[in-house]
């Protein structure tokens, strides 16, 4: 690649995207600093990990194998070539590509530092995705998220298995942001608004680091990334993080417990939350009026065809509406509203509310294709 624009044409983004993915981060709507990332209490003294074998066998290799199940991932480290590089000549590991016929090699110095451990798990990580990937052209930014993927899959195994080595990893992480969401994000910043500018490979690091972390908090299609190739771009969640880049907080208080005593005043709190949400989305639905609207809401709620996701605080984050056949056991999602940028959760609550083994379409009006399957 020589410029910008065959860049961006190569990962099928638009800058827009590019930008809205960069707010997203600016404005904190998505945690690139693992601010709330899950610490146990268990106190555990920092291993020794003197030799590269020893912080392979030990915690390279049981993070990757929890990250990448259910590939067995044994015999693809087994084959990877090692090279020491001199720690004085300060040469950055890397790995090295030999081709479809032959293992990868990573070329790595070795102090045994908490820098070297995640140095460590994130070229294993690109070896393991050249092998996975059998010759298939990784776009970069694919590629540096699978090598981000690692550190993380670290990062969590240090978590449960050594608190202390866990701290030390994860200030590690947020140093190296400064420069990937510093100078770097500045680089990439200045190609998307110039798209004649040479190409300059760490305009990859930013978004290779946001599809990360995003993409770990989810844990949904990790070995398909890896195993995807030329085929990488459709497993980046860029366009979803965009999507949070004009994020609305959620000022909603938490959803009250059934009252069984009182249904009808648990409905008519339901009611109100798919108003508010309906009111935050500015979607279709306020344009109806009032009396119209009430009816339709409040008949999907009498006939339970209405469901409201809630988060872990007991939250209205989105909800959604549905159409059933019963004689081809097909339900069709007639409104999904997440005015708060949390689709993805009101899929997953949905799916795990409405079961198993239907036929679940997705209604929309103001699209050429109106009925598309939701999953």
């Amino acid at each position: 690649m020589n410029s910008v624009n065959e860049w961006l044409h190569l990962h099928d983004l638009d800058p827009g995207i590019v930008w809205d993915c960069l707010s997203a981060v600016a404005n904190q709507s998505i945690d690139i600093d693992l601010a709330n990332f899950p610490h146990s209490d268990q106190d555990f003294a920092i291993a020794e990990f003197s030799s590269l074998p020893t912080a392979l066998k030990e915690a390279v290799q049981p993070a990757l194998t929890a990250l990448l199940h259910p590939c067995n991932i044994g015999p693809l480290i087994e084959a990877i070539r090692w090279s020491q590089n001199d720690v004085a000549d300060n040469t950055p590991p890397h790995t090295v590509d030999h081709g479809v016929d032959h293992p990868p090699e990573i070329r790595i110095a070795w102090t045994g530092s908490a820098t070297d451990l995640i140095c460590l798990a994130h070229e294993v990580a690109h070896a393991i995705q050249l092998q996975l990937s059998a010759g298939s052209f990784m776009p970069p930014v694919a590629r540096e998220t699978c090598a981000y993927l690692g550190e993380l899959a670290l990062i969590n195994w240090a978590t449960v298995n050594n608190t202390e080595l866990a701290a030390s990893l994860i200030d590690i992480w947020r140093t190296e942001n400064r420069r990937y969401l510093g100078q770097d994000c500045d680089l990439l910043q200045s190609a998307v608004a110039n798209p004649d500018m040479p190409y300059h490979y760490r305009m990859n690091y930013p978004l290779a680091r946001i599809a990360a972390v995003s993409i770990f908090r989810e844990m949904q299609n990790v070995p398909d990334l890896y195993s995807s190739g030329t085929r990488a771009n459709a497993f980046l969640p860029l366009d979803r993080v965009a999507d949070l880049a004009g994020r609305i907080e959620n000022y909603l208080p938490p959803f009250p417990q059934a009252d069984t005593d009182r249904p009808a005043i648990y409905g008519y709190r339901a009611l109100g939350a798919m108003a508010l949400m309906d009111i935050e989305s500015w979607k279709g639905e306020t344009e109806q009026k009032i009396g119209d609207y009430y009816a339709s809401c409040f008949h999907y709620l009498q006939t339970r065809r209405a469901f409201i996701a809630l988060d872990d605080m007991r939250r209205p984050v989105g909800y959604a509406t549905w159409q059933t056949s019963a004689r081809d056991n097909k339900i069709t999602l007639t409104r999904q509203c997440a005015p708060y940028g949390d689709h993805l959760v009101l899929h997953r609550l949905l799916e795990r509310h409405l079961g198993q083994g239907l036929n679940v379409y997705s209604k929309h009006v103001r699209s050429a294709r109106v009925v598309q399957a939701a999953w």
